[in-house]
């Protein structure tokens, strides 16, 4: 199967792509040549730069992102990148989001320091229900973080998976071929790789 890593011109996605690789994707890492997403399974939105920033990119895109979502073709967004897919964003002021799910993105409410960095455990909210999609596996296992905000969805059901910092926040998020993560599978090692392992099982399916 084939994923593409959508390049925004910052930070190392080198690290996504052999993720990827490892379970199993052929992987490209792209910037403009958006005519080309739709021969891919799977697009993801790496973690890195500003919501501002990737708002921007993306938005100037929107219609070919539409069609392709509409199609069938997976997207995983790690976390800034997952935070993108939500209706608004307020680092920096109030910015528009993709608007694919139903929320806002916002400072993790904790009396902690912030950012947010370092390896945390994940808790499952609740079953994928689907014999393909499941994550008991990583279930109570450590995984990486770094971030000051975090998504708050309208829909509390798009929860798979959550973790806590002085207060509880999602970790996974998934709604039909859509699915997000605020920690980085990239940098999570064994755990983030049995996460990617899982995700190439559902585009399987």
């Amino acid at each position: 199967m084939k994923a593409i890593v959508v390049n925004y011109g910052v930070g190392n996605l080198f690290s996504v792509a052999s993720s990827l690789r490892k379970v199993g994707f052929d992987v490209d890492i792209e910037a403009h040549p958006i005519t080309t997403w739709g021969k891919y399974d799977l697009i993801v939105f790496p973690g890195v730069g500003t919501f501002k920033a990737v708002a921007r990119y993306l938005r100037e895109r929107i219609d070919i992102l539409e069609d392709i979502r509409e199609a069938g073709t997976y997207f995983l967004g790690i976390c800034v990148g997952m935070q993108i897919m939500f209706e608004y964003g307020l680092e920096g002021g109030r910015r528009t989001g993709l608007s694919w799910l139903k929320g806002y993105v916002d400072r993790l409410k904790t009396s902690l320091k912030l950012p947010h960095i370092g390896w945390d455990r994940i808790y499952l909210a609740k079953d994928m229900g689907n014999s393909c999609i499941t994550f008991n596996d990583i279930n109570g296992s450590y995984v990486y973080f770094i971030h000051s905000y975090v998504a708050y969805p309208a829909d509390n059901t798009i929860i798979y998976m959550v973790s806590h910092y002085g207060t509880t926040f999602p970790a996974l998020i998934a709604r039909g071929n859509i699915i997000g993560t605020q920690f980085h599978p990239e940098k999570s090692g064994r755990v983030g790789l049995a996460f990617l392992n899982t995700l190439y099982r559902w585009i399987r399916c």
